[in-house]
């Protein structure tokens, strides 16, 4: 049984044919679907580089053929523009059993067309698509963000199967009239208590001190806003009037320029590391156990695979109150999207208070259990053997 994979991320083919991403999907993660699905073909935009790029994953491998659509990321005209991208979609719908689609207009053109053809199909609601627009950071993304919500909002109630990432957020955003169930994407290794445990022995072996220099972490593509990058600077400033020291490292790709200029704008360049991307797998985990903090200041998320992250490693975190982060976190370490004053007085607290910290720390550490793969995987795998079953059983029914 083959799908047919429809998925607005962005890859590179190298001039051998491998195709690579930039730290999302890596070879490993497509292995979700071959355990239902003998073969998948996966639809996404595509651009050709002439080398292996630095830190990126390989995605390809055995049983997975990509097929590109044009870059269009920087082209917000050429976003609408679906004439090539439907005859892309049209043609390798022919060969498949069924659609699994990742919400895009990418994704609603093909879920138009499994509609017209009756081939079954699902689709993952990943994040809060009208969030992602308006907080995008231009003024064409505030404009699309009614147009980009309808959209979803139509085809996630008319779809045969969705599976949410969130267990109760996006169920309410955006309610699907078929089968549906809440299973995130993130899929974490068992991380050994020894990680937490040491993590609080340093803290308790240092004497408080406000002078120190405590590390502040955050991971997010940097090509837009809806990330919060801009309000962790400004928690930042605000703290540095209080004479408090913080470092804050910033993993991710982006227009990291642009961010440089801004903190030194805020007079805070000084407290800002860039790190770039790493692969994904044990360099962020090590990146990870570096940090006394993280944070999560989005404006749009899903269930940010990041932060789960970071709490298995027995980080204390802080987010905003976007998308499902308040899943994940306890009221006391929530501020509203954009409200910097709240962030930088919750840092002062991890800061200053030890027993608030820890107590952070040991919290996160069990939560993120919730995670592990086996666990994970159970959930998921049935969804998608429920899939199955529909698959074969609306075959048979054609076949009448």
């Amino acid at each position: 049984m083959k799908a047919l994979l429809i998925n607005s991320a962005r890859f590179v083919r190298t001039p051998d044919g491998r195709v690579y991403s930039n730290g999302q999907f890596p070879y490993s993660y497509w292995t979700r679907y071959l355990r239902h699905f003998d073969a998948l073909v996966l639809v996404c935009r595509m651009s050709n580089c002439k080398e292996i790029p630095k830190k990126w994953n390989l995605s390809s491998g055995p049983s997975v053929t990509f097929v590109g659509t044009p870059d269009d990321h920087n082209n917000p005209l050429m976003q609408l523009q679906s004439g090539q991208k439907l005859q892309i979609i049209r043609k390798q719908m022919d060969n498949c059993d069924a659609v699994v689609i990742c919400q895009s207009l990418l994704g609603w053109l093909a879920a138009r067309e499994a509609k017209s053809r009756g081939i079954p199909w699902a689709v993952e609601v990943v994040c809060d698509i009208w969030d992602a627009y308006w907080n995008y950071g231009t003024f064409l993304g505030k404009l699309y963000a009614p147009i980009a919500w309808l959209d979803s909002s139509f085809w996630i109630r008319r779809a045969d199967f969705a599976k949410y990432v969130t267990r109760e957020y996006l169920q309410r955003r955006y309610p699907c009239g078929g089968v549906s169930c809440g299973v995130s994407d993130v899929q974490i290794n068992a991380v050994s208590k020894i990680i937490l445990e040491q993590r609080i022995s340093r803290w308790r072996t240092t004497q408080p001190d406000l002078s120190k220099t405590f590390v502040v972490g955050m991971i997010g593509s940097l090509f837009t806003r809806y990330k919060g990058l801009h309000i962790a600077l400004r928690a930042l400033r605000r703290l540095a009037n209080q004479g408090i020291k913080l470092e804050l490292r910033v993993l991710g790709d982006g227009n990291l320029e642009v961010w440089r200029q801004e903190a030194k704008k805020l007079r805070v360049i000084d407290s800002l590391r860039l790190d770039g991307c790493l692969p994904s797998g044990n360099p962020v985990m090590k990146w990870l156990d570096d940090l006394d903090i993280y944070i999560q200041p989005s404006f749009q998320e899903g269930l940010p695979r990041a932060l789960i992250e970071a709490m298995s490693r027995g980080l204390p975190a802080l987010g905003s109150t976007c998308g499902g982060i308040p899943e994940l976190l306890p009221m006391e370490c929530l501020h509203r999207p954009g409200d910097h004053k709240t962030l930088a007085r919750q840092l002062e607290k991890m800061v200053s208070d030890i027993f608030w910290r820890i107590q952070q720390a040991q919290r996160n550490f069990s939560e993120a259990q919730n995670y592990y793969g086996e666990r994970v995987d159970d959930r998921r795998d049935a969804f998608w053997q429920q899939f199955i079953r529909y698959i074969r059983i609306k075959k048979r029914y054609q076949r009448r």
